[in-house]
């Protein structure tokens, strides 16, 4: 075998001037038999992996709220041609091993904004944040849900717009920021609508002035709350506002026996409460996310987004078509910073 591989390297150098124009030079080209059952394999070269775009789910994260964007992020990144990644957990070193073009992040997450500022390639979105502020390559979309005083208000408004003399009232909590500051956003919003808000029909005076409010002691036992609601059933309040927080299964059920309209959360809602139930107050992360992530894939430097404030499972029944348009039309001047929502210290 020896040989013949020094006589072919003999005839190539003899040859090379000639067969330069006609290809390059094989076994059988020089009579060299070629077993016909060898098999040369090709050379591969491996396929780079695309840039990866993540959805960061850290332990503790809402499991509804991942599971919901999971579909909807995974069918954003797949559009980019992007690989999509669901992880628990992302450090620096994990930068080291695969390219991050995108990485979204949910709470909790802690350092999230250091992330961000070490790998300035890298375009984060964290959704859900209320107390972030963007940075250079970071951008937030904030849940809503910390304007307490703005929900109080659309729940005012609301209520004296569909209770006949205005009978409407607020229950909260004591010693609770947040409860406190949706109250007195009702009570504004209920005065922004009716004014003074006395009742024109009997029974009328001074324990008939509206709206009426009752703050709970803390972890208050189902007996003192029924009798507080039976002290605001017995004025007549005829619509409750419920403040994030404060509504149980006795409050609701109560209320639906004594067939009171209700105006309360979201999470609180339950179809068992529908025929009373006028609305919720919630904020809809989805469908801001949808509306935010072109700005995001387009920005340039991070920025922040809140979530609106939307009215679901509306009664129709209670509150018409024309009176929802109503609300958010008051919400949008809100917004824009023409209403206040809080009493003026």
């Amino acid at each position: 075998m020896n040989k013949i591989i020094f006589w072919i390297l003999v005839i190539s150098l003899l040859t090379s001037g000639c067969l330069d124009s006609q290809g390059p030079v094989t076994p059988s080209d020089l009579g060299i038999p070629v077993d016909p059952t060898e098999t040369v394999l090709p050379v591969l070269t491996p396929t780079p992996l695309l840039p990866v775009g993540v959805l960061l789910t850290p332990e503790g994260s809402d499991p509804k709220l991942a599971e919901e964007l999971s579909s909807l992020i995974g069918g954003y990144i797949r559009e980019l041609d992007l690989r999509f990644q669901v992880l628990s957990t992302l450090t620096a070193g994990d930068f080291e091993n695969e390219i991050y073009q995108i990485v979204v992040v949910i709470p909790p997450f802690a350092g999230i904004t250091e992330l961000a500022s070490s790998h300035p390639g890298t375009k984060f979105l964290a959704v859900g944040f209320n107390d972030l502020e963007p940075a250079e390559n970071l951008s937030v979309l904030r849940s809503g849900g910390g304007d307490f005083d703005i929900q109080g208000f659309a729940a005012g408004y609301m209520a004296a717009l569909i209770t006949d003399d205005w009978r409407v009232g607020v229950l909260s909590v004591q010693e609770n920021e947040n409860a406190l500051a949706a109250r007195d956003g009702f009570r504004v919003g209920v005065k922004y609508f009716c004014g003074l808000c006395n009742p024109k029909y009997a029974p009328t005076g001074v324990n008939y002035i509206y709206p009426k409010y009752i703050d709970l002691p803390v972890d208050a036992p189902d007996l003192d709350v029924n009798a507080n609601l039976d002290f605001l059933i017995d004025r007549f309040v005829n619509t409750f506002y419920i403040v994030p927080g404060v509504g149980t299964q006795n409050i609701y059920r109560t209320l639906v026996a004594h067939q009171k309209l209700i105006i309360g959360s979201g999470s609180d809602f339950d179809e068992e409460y529908r025929d009373y139930w006028v609305a919720s107050l919630e904020y809809d992360l989805i469908a801001s996310l949808t509306k935010v992530w072109p700005m995001f894939l387009e920005a340039e430097q991070g920025f922040f987004e809140s979530s609106p404030l939307l009215l679901t499972d509306i009664n129709p029944d209670l509150l018409s078509e024309g009176k929802t348009k109503l609300v958010y039309a008051i919400l949008e001047e809100v917004s824009q910073g023409y209403i206040q929502t809080s009493f003026e210290e």
